[in-house]
């Protein structure tokens, strides 16, 4: 009983053993059946995604280059704008400089005009305070001469009206040189004026005498500063120059250049016209000597251009 039994449960555990094995041997078919799916799906998932990011890469690759390259564009036209303006910058830098120094040279010149009308007005003085002098001379001469008792003649005639009274008065001319003994005719060998006495000492030196022709008194003054140099020995010729205006009283000018002699020349002559009351200043000539602005109207020979002092006289030359 006991070993039938025994052998019963040896052969049920047999039995058992092998039906476990069976469904082991199932159970792993399908496991590696779902396996290989799985793993087949994670390799087209892999492809697709390898796939998906090769395609995105390009993309973005794509996108990058023409976002640098409308970069690039724009920065060089920002570039080009930046140069641009830098260049209209240089220029109104340029610009401000040249009005800077145009309004230092406007100064420079308006501080020599004005140190040459303080000169000039202190010249003036000098001269006006010699003409009243020599001015009441005179009307002393004249009223002495007036009350001298007239001279004895033959026949006795009607005195003529006395002429002290009208000559006693100023004569209406003030100036330095009209009223120098030789105005007077007290002696026919009366000396020089001062002026032409002064200039004496360069004669033969040519000048050449620019009469503006929009001022109204400047012929009259060039002819009577003309014939100041003339006596003095000068070569003086006289130019109306006409087309150009602005020009105020009389103007010294002499050649870039010019030896020592000259210079000392010009100096003498801007002196005594000075000395004589006129508004005379020295100064350059703003270009080539021989270029000039207008038409200058005179000899034709010598030109106007060869003399190497220059006289200019404008408006209120006096």
């Amino acid at each position: 009983m006991t070993m039938t039994v025994t052998g019963m449960r040896s052969n049920k555990l047999v039995n058992m053993d092998i039906e476990q094995l069976r469904g082991w041997a199932t159970f792993m078919d399908r496991a590696m059946v779902a396996s290989l799916v799985a793993t087949i799906l994670a390799v087209a998932a892999l492809g697709i995604t390898t796939w998906l990011s090769f395609r995105f890469s390009n993309a973005v690759r794509a996108q990058e280059y023409a976002a640098i390259h409308r970069y690039k564009v724009e920065m060089g036209k920002h570039a080009a704008d930046l140069e641009q303006e830098i260049s209209r910058a240089r220029e109104r830098t340029m610009a401000l400089e040249q009005a800077a120094s145009d309004a230092d040279a406007r100064a420079a010149r308006a501080a020599r005009e004005s140190a040459a009308a303080s000169e000039k007005a202190r010249s003036a003085e000098v001269d006006a305070e010699e003409v009243r002098k020599r001015v009441a001379e005179l009307g002393k001469q004249v009223r002495e001469a007036a009350a001298r008792p007239p001279e004895p003649k033959p026949e006795p005639k009607p005195e003529p009206a006395p002429a002290p009274v009208v000559a006693a008065e100023p004569p209406p001319p003030v100036t330095k040189e009209e009223v120098t003994p030789e105005s007077t005719a007290a002696s026919p060998a009366a000396p020089p004026s001062p002026i032409v006495a002064s200039l004496k000492k360069y004669a033969g030196t040519k000048a050449a005498v620019y009469v503006l022709d929009e001022a109204s008194d400047a012929p009259a003054i060039g002819a009577t500063i003309s014939g100041y140099l003339s006596d003095a020995g000068w070569a003086p010729l006289t130019w109306t120059w006409s087309g150009v205006g602005g020009i105020v009283g009389v103007v010294v000018l002499i050649k870039d250049g010019s030896d020592p002699a000259t210079d000392e020349a010009a100096s003498a002559v801007l002196e005594a016209l000075r000395s004589a009351g006129f508004n005379a200043a020295k100064g350059n000539w703003p270009a080539d000597w021989r270029r000039f602005r207008g038409t200058l109207n005179g000899p034709q020979t010598p030109g106007p251009t060869e003399a190497p002092i220059r006289i200019v006289i404008g408006s209120r030359a006096r």
